[in-house]
């Protein structure tokens, strides 16, 4: 379309390009071109698509004029959700709109952009910016009496569904549990303030609470390693650098940067879309979360009143069409839960996941698998857990899938065999817990099968060379040392242990 303008339409269009790039504001055609107009040019953005996208399409007001379509450049984002979270945190205070969008861009790495017409935003006489809020209410002391004393049946039966509520959800839950409310004209409304006035109850979006007993834990510090490979000869290490993997740590998380990922923007101000491709690494498999790049934090909604740094989202999972419960935290910027861990607990590691985060959800879809992380990744060690497979456990099953993977020579994937191992012990087995049997024992990966140790006793001797890495103290994990060093810290470390377990025989006797 841009060969058909002609070199004065091109100029028009050159000069729109620059305005909407210093002004940081989106803008109608009329707006942007306006010399174009006042030349007699029936010009408009749309005709170049390579540099213009609609911000927002045509915004019905309740008073005046309807506001036409607004534009932005390509490469710009809108700022309006992560000015309205700054409003509602008291991270900013609605003055200065122009010094506040560089300092987010420099905080994000994004080129930000304004749409002035927000009906989530009013300016005020000062000319500072303010967030629209709920119309909150002050409660009479007879409901509010009235409604705490229903605070004990509601959370029991709440917990026993385990799961969140919407605000309609819990009038009826309360009107089931008897509760009264003729007279009331505004009941959600009601209900919403006393919610804010309780302990138990949290919310976790616009329209989503839940117990606060059932919030999902937060990702915990896991300790992976690289194994000490030992020559029988010269004791010498091939790869006992330590990796211990702290989720709150950018840096040990991404080691494949995230900013390297084609991230798309899509939608409006109202109608926001982004998607990007995480590659996911053992950390993320064991623990059940997904790191978000900071070029994408511009799509957290704003904060709703009595709402902290967790939020809930609706999850699909592409290759079967379940639906999940996707946790946000938002201080540490990663999307977790127990419904993620189900999913992607069963993947490789290397596992590209396709993520597509709209207004009203987000969809996760399996997109291939990257074999030299997968590669990196599968000499890594689960420290923690292999911690809690000493005295014998560890070797029982290491001995079991030995077993197990030497009767299938043509290798089974990871979801075979947790399924093959809980049929054979007729009980629950961790799927941790088999990740790093299989990662210490030199069992053969590939593929994205495993296959049986090509030789037992070395096996066995790799298992127990790794159960000697977990009696380091953590406090030791980042320092350096060599063969000697290690040596002598586990050796203190056992020592330290013994005598813990003759002490508590000692007392056993005694008692």
């Amino acid at each position: 379309m841009m060969s058909e303008l002609s070199a004065a339409e091109r100029r028009y269009l050159d000069e729109a390009f620059e305005l909407l790039k210093t002004t940081r504001r989106t803008m109608s055609d009329r707006e942007a071109l306006r010399s174009a107009k006042q030349a007699g040019y029936d010009l408009k953005l749309s005709a170049d698509p390579s540099r213009f996208t609609k911000a927002e399409g045509r915004l019905e007001v309740s008073h005046g004029q309807p506001v036409p379509p607004h534009w932005r450049l390509v490469d710009q984002q809108l700022a309006n959700a992560r000015l309205l979270t700054e409003l509602q945190t008291g991270s900013w205070d609605g003055l200065d709109l122009d010094q506040k969008l560089i300092e987010l861009e420099q905080e994000d790495g994004v080129n930000y952009t304004f749409y002035p017409h927000d009906p989530r935003l009013f300016q005020n006489h000062r000319g500072g910016w303010e967030a629209r809020g709920e119309r909150q209410i002050t409660l009479p002391l007879n409901v509010l009496e009235e409604l705490n004393g229903y605070q004990d049946t509601l959370q029991c039966r709440w917990t026993e569904l385990n799961r969140p509520f919407i605000l309609r959800q819990i009038v009826q839950a309360l009107e089931e549990l008897g509760w009264r409310h003729e007279g009331i004209s505004s009941v959600d409304r009601y209900v919403r303030a006393w919610l804010l006035t309780t302990e138990r109850f949290r919310r976790v979006g616009p329209d989503y609470w839940i117990v606060d007993a059932l919030l999902p834990a937060e990702v915990k510090r896991v300790r992976l390693s690289v194994p000490v490979m030992r020559s029988p000869v010269t004791e010498t290490e091939e790869g006992a650098d330590k990796l211990p993997v702290d989720p709150a740590s950018t840096h040990n998380l991404e080691r494949k940067d995230p900013a390297g990922e084609i991230i798309a923007y899509k939608g409006t101000v109202t109608q926001t879309q982004v998607s990007w491709t995480a590659t996911l690494l053992s950390i993320h498999l064991l623990e059940g979360f997904i790191p978000l790049p900071q070029a994408v934090r511009w799509m957290y909604p704003p904060l709703m009143q009595g709402e902290e740094g967790i939020s809930l989202f609706k999850g699909l999972w592409y290759q079967d069409g379940e639906s999940l419960w996707l946790w946000l935290d938002r201080r540490q910027h990663r999307l977790y839960g127990p419904d993620l861990l189900e999913k992607i607990g069963w993947l490789e590691p290397g596992t590209r996941l396709k993520i597509e985060w709209k207004a009203d959800g987000i969809l996760l879809r399996e997109a291939g698998l990257d074999q030299e992380v997968q590669q990196e990744e599968s000499r890594l060690i689960d420290l923690d857990e292999l911690k809690v497979l000493r005295a014998g456990k560890g070797e029982s099953y290491r001995q079991a899938l030995q077993a197990l993977l030497t009767e299938h020579q043509e290798g089974l994937t990871f979801k075979e065999i947790i399924g093959a191992i809980r049929e054979r012990q007729n009980h629950q087995v961790a799927r941790r817990t088999i990740r790093s049997i299989l990662s210490s024992c030199g069992f053969i990966h590939r593929d994205q099968r495993w296959f049986a140790a090509p030789d037992n006793q070395q096996a066995a001797k790799k298992l127990r060379g790794a159960l000697l890495e977990t009696f380091v103290p953590p406090s030791e994990d980042n320092r350096s040392m060599n063969a000697q060093e290690r040596v002598v810290i586990q050796v203190k470390a056992i020592r330290q242990r013994l005598q813990e377990i003759t002490s508590q025989l000692c007392e056993f006797e005694k008692a």
